[in-house]
């Protein structure tokens, strides 16, 4: 009996840890094998012998594959990184830093660092892209993306207003088919109210010229430049405005104030009040 047992839970141990079920033929060399051995013996001591082992096989086996149905299915398709309540800062394969602010979701491709380094992003976030020049990094924004190969930017997917501000190095912009290549202290932007927009960062030192231009006219121009909305007195709108001067949004302003002896407030980088 001793060697019987033996016997069956080799073949007991050899399909539990192969962890599948037996086959046809396989069950019916068991059975066979079990059958010769009654003819050879008692048969009662067989019975409780194949009882004994094989009710235990069959339960591990079902138990088994019970258990691998429970399990959820795990898609290697992409690599999902995410925010809830607070913002984070990841590192990417390839040495990136991305910064996602709260409620963000940045999906990585399977195939991120092959050819090209593929993202899908929603929400807002800064991104620090390693430099590669034979990989693109290119942020699938949901109806624009950004292409760069290198460089420090960032992407707001979450606003009615999508922007997309760039600090260092160079990037394409690409919304409909339409491209926009932006260079540092350039920002880009779109909306249903306004259309694709090119425009610099309120730090960018631009020159303006002005000849017996109006100060409203000399504002409008400002404001295309800086992407910013300027509110004034009324009052003074169609004064005049002449000269050449050089500087950044804040300097700018305060040179065209003085003669009208205004004092400017900042109350965020697309709205500012001159009184």
């Amino acid at each position: 009996m001793k060697d019987s047992q033996k016997y069956f839970e080799k073949i007991w141990t050899k399909v539990s840890e192969e962890k599948q079920e037996m086959d046809s033929a396989t069950d019916s060399r068991i059975w066979s094998v079990i059958n010769g051995r009654i003819k050879q013996n008692n048969k009662r001591k067989y019975y409780w012998l194949v009882a004994a082992i094989l009710v235990p096989l069959f339960g591990i086996l079902f138990f088994y594959k019970d258990f691998e149905s429970k399990q959820p299915k795990i898609s290697l398709s992409a690599i999902v990184l995410q925010t809830e309540e607070s913002s984070k800062t990841f590192r990417l394969s390839d040495n990136s830093i991305i910064t996602l602010e709260p409620y963000s979701k940045l999906s990585i491709n399977k195939d991120f660092g092959k050819k090209y380094r593929n993202v899908k992003f929603l929400g807002k976030g800064f991104f620090s892209i390693a430099k590669n020049k034979s990989k693109p990094f290119i942020v699938d924004a949901g109806g624009f993306s950004v292409e760069v190969l290198g460089t420090k930017f960032s992407v707001d997917q979450k606003s009615d207003e999508k922007k997309v501000n760039l600090f260092e190095g160079k990037v394409k912009v690409n919304h409909n088919g339409k491209l926009t290549y932006l260079l540092p202290n350039e920002n880009w932007s779109t909306s249903p109210a306004k259309k694709d927009y090119h425009y610099y960062a309120v730090t960018a030192v631009k020159t303006f010229t002005f000849e017996n231009t109006t100060f409203e006219d000399a504002i409008n121009e400002i404001e295309n430049t800086y992407g910013a909305k300027i509110t004034y007195p009324n009052n003074i709108a169609k004064n005049q405005v002449s000269g050449s001067f050089s500087g950044n949004l804040k300097e700018i302003l305060s040179i065209i104030n003085y003669p009208f002896n205004l004092k400017t407030t900042i109350k965020n980088e697309n709205e500012i009040i001159l009184h």
